[in-house]
C-alpha cells in the first residue's frame, strides 16, 4: 500500500492539538496561568461537546492533558478565583516556548 496510513494520520493529528493544547497554556501563562479543560476546549475549537450519548465534556482535550502530564510538559494546578482544578505548563516546557509568543 502507498500513502499515509491511518495510525500515521492519528499520530500527527494528535500531534497538531497537543501543540494546540499547548499554545493556549501559553498565553494563559502570560495571562491567569491556570485555566481547565473547557477553557482550553473553547480557546482552542478542539470539540467539548457531550453528543448523543452524553459523556464526558472536554474528553478530547482532557485525554490529551494526561498525555502531556506524563511527558512532563504540563501540571496540574488550582484556579485563582473559584479554587477549581486546571493546568498550566510546567517551568520547563513554558522556557522552552516563551519566545512563541508574539
Amino acid at each position: 500500500m502507498r500513502g499515509i496510513r491511518p495510525k500515521q494520520y492519528a499520530r500527527m493529528g494528535e500531534f497538531y492539538l497537543e501543540e494546540a493544547v499547548l499554545d493556549v497554556l501559553l498565553e494563559a501563562r502570560y495571562k491567569e496561568k491556570c485555566i481547565g479543560a473547557a477553557e482550553i476546549s473553547r480557546r482552542s475549537g478542539i470539540y467539548r461537546d457531550r453528543g448523543k450519548a452524553d459523556v464526558m465534556n472536554d474528553a478530547i482535550v482532557t485525554g490529551l492533558l494526561v498525555k502531556l502530564h506524563e511527558q512532563d510538559r504540563v501540571e496540574r494546578c488550582t484556579q485563582e478565583g473559584s479554587g477549581l482544578g486546571g493546568w498550566e505548563l510546567t517551568d520547563k516546557e513554558f522556557r522552552s516556548r516563551c519566545d512563541d509568543v508574539v
